[in-house]
């Protein structure tokens, strides 16, 4: 994963003014920071989130991520809440990134983080720590109200953002839920490891996700986890502001669980007010029963400590609900989940997402988001089979984009009409819609999108049979893939010239291109494209007759298929082993393998395909004694 410097741009859209790299730095136990100036928002500053590579290890964590980063959205608008603006994916490989509200440090305070405000062995001000613990209790109030069962799982202070008005904030809601989904067991740290290498930082433990100074008794335990767990990690912070002291001692791993555990917590002053030290002890029961039960119950009890000591009534809580700004950010980060669930093949997943985007979009008027949600349908239902209905989207797609003026949506929808009418085997129309969309991305110098439609035209050339014309395309769509570093595009290209060579009896070089395509697949994640190169793969060993081998690369590819649902990749993948096992002589199998493709193939609609399954079918019967 690329470290973004200083002056570059990210998305076409934020310009990193400083990186994670940069002092000071932004990095932090799971993450990594950029600070931005969003250009289509007059300038806003924001906060760019992203994760360590560790972290995103598949392409199932991307989309985990996602996940949690649209929960955090769906929270709104809250004072002590740092306010996730939208959920993006980055330009490259897995890279996802929070868009969040920029919280400015106070001023004399080395970071916007609770623990700058904390030093060792000084307590806050009573007062001031009060109301710190009663934004906490406020902020996560909210999130339960609006989140029903919502666990934050890694509140510290290095989770709660102060800005120079004061207002503490709680950052990074999900996302230790998304790490521990994602990562395996990790090994524990050696038996001296200290605080500053590793206590207070957010880690695996045993598989679990938290910070140990901070992690409930039942957490430890590795038990489900409800909003007592978090009271817990609210109530060791709690301890820190007015105590001065972690609320565990310990320099290993063993002995901070035995203190969580046993409940050898620091002793508490008997100076402090009798309601505060109650507030401590029952926050950090070891039974998670005698805490308070929700945060609810918290928030009103902190109110009452806060009139009983301060001897006057608590600020009002300025809180507001989402406004429409926040709605369209609802609306974008679904269609962010519903593309990452696209880019692994899991296309009904997808389309459900998208039905939501749409459902937003019409709700708020917003014809852009509306485009979006239209074409990206028209793509899911595509890839499901339903290519009549998919056209139906993308014909809508394409009229707004024109009525709006966007000719990267206008781009879009007539590569999607391209790819449909190609399907269909409507090639003139196929190329019709390729060649307009080409010279859009001229005109615009969209140099991606240029390497995609040529690649599309290299692959109606080869339906064609116009060899000579369909290798001078995909070789120019290599070209700009590499130019541009697009990884998706290089294998697409590849696996095209793999095609081209293998239909000109070129089978060994055919197989390189073919090997090529499956390891870009395999690195970027492209589940389908990996299927597709199985499959090419298969073919080109049919062809040298090594039938063992072609067995096990179309075993391979049926494998993907079904996962990601590519139903045709399933048909091809079935028609093959049909094919391989009559070659071999094993017809009963082979029988069974070509009837599945045939099935595949009329239950969504591909006739020709289902026509060859049905050849093959028939040629399978007449050798059977």
């Amino acid at each position: 994963m690329a470290i973004y410097p200083s002056g570059s741009i990210i998305n076409n859209r934020y310009e990193v003014v400083q990186g994670p790299n940069e002092k000071p730095s932004l990095a932090g136990g799971m993450g990594l920071v950029y600070l931005c100036v969003d250009h289509k928002e007059n300038g806003r500053p924001v906060a760019l989130k992203t994760f360590r590579p560790e972290y995103l290890p598949n392409r199932e964590a991307r989309d985990r991520f996602l996940r949690e980063g649209t929960t955090w959205v769906e929270l709104g608008n809250h004072p002590h809440i740092v306010r996730c603006h939208q959920v993006i994916k980055g330009a490259v490989g897995s890279e996802v990134f929070f868009v969040l509200e920029l919280v400015a440090a106070a001023e004399g305070k080395r970071d916007a983080s609770l623990r700058a405000w904390l030093t060792p062995g000084k307590p806050l001000p009573v007062e001031q720590a009060l109301l710190f613990a009663l934004h906490l209790a406020r902020g996560m109030n909210h999130a339960t109200e609006k989140i029903p069962g919502l666990v934050h799982r890694d509140l510290k202070p290095e989770n709660v953002l102060v800005g120079r008005d004061g207002v503490a904030r709680i950052t990074d809601f999900g996302l230790a839920t998304a790490v521990q989904e994602t990562v395996n067991l990790l090994p524990v740290a050696g038996a001296k490891e200290n605080k500053e290498s590793g206590l207070r930082r957010t880690r695996l433990t045993r598989g679990i996700a938290g910070t140990p100074l901070y992690m409930a008794p039942e957490q430890w335990a590795g038990a489900e986890l409800d909003a007592r767990s978090d009271i817990y990690a609210y109530g060791c912070i709690l301890y820190e502001m007015f105590i001065g002291k972690f609320a565990v001692a310990g320099n290993t791993l063993k002995e901070i669980e035995k203190a969580h555990r046993k409940g050898l917590l620091a002793e508490i002053s008997s100076t402090l007010p009798g309601p505060l030290i109650q507030l401590l002890q029952r926050c950090v029961k070891v039974n998670r029963e005698e805490r308070y039960s929700n945060w609810l119950e918290l928030e009103s009890e902190v109110v009452s400590v806060y009139k009983t000591v301060m001897d006057k009534e608590t600020p009002a809580n300025a809180g507001s609900s989402p406004d429409q700004a926040g709605e369209s950010a609802v609306g974008w980060s679904y269609n962010v989940i519903g593309l990452s669930y696209h880019d692994i093949g899991k296309f009904a997943v997808a389309q459900s997402y998208f039905e939501k985007v749409l459902a937003i979009s019409r709700s708020k008027q917003d014809r852009s988001m509306e485009a979006a949600a239209l074409g990206n349908l028209g793509n899911a239902y595509y890839q499901l089979g339903e290519v009549r209905k998919a056209i139906v989207f993308f014909e809508q797609d394409l009229k707004i984009v024109r009525e709006i003026g966007n000719l990267y949506g206008e781009e879009t929808a007539l590569s999607g009409l391209g790819n449909a009418y190609a399907n269909l085997n409507e090639i003139s129309k196929a190329i019709t819609f390729f060649e307009q969309h080409l010279a859009i991305t001229r005109r615009i110098g969209d140099r991606h999108g240029e390497g995609g439609v040529l690649g599309n035209l290299g692959s109606l050339y080869y339906q064609e049979g116009e060899m000579r014309k369909a290798m001078d395309f995909y070789q120019h769509a290599l070209i700009i893939a590499r130019e541009i570093r697009d990884r998706h595009g290089e294998g697409l290209a590849l696996g095209g010239l793999g095609n081209v060579h293998l239909q000109s009896g070129q089978v060994l070089q055919a197989i390189r291109y073919f090997k090529q395509h499956v390891a870009i697949a395999e690195e970027i994640g492209d589940r389908h494209g990996e299927g597709q190169a199985l499959g090419n793969l298969g073919n080109a060993y049919i062809q040298l007759g090594e039938i063992p081998q072609a067995i096990d690369f179309y075993e391979r590819d049926l494998v993907v298929a079904r996962e990601v649902g590519d139903r045709r990749g399933e048909g091809a993948a079935l028609g093959g082993l049909g094919i391989a096992h009559a070659m071999l002589g094993d017809l009963r199998r082979a029988l069974m393998y070509a009837e599945n493709a045939f099935q595949v193939f009329t239950q969504i609609g591909h006739v020709q395909d289902a026509a060859q399954a049905k050849e093959l079918i028939n040629r399978i019967k007449k050798r059977l004694p």
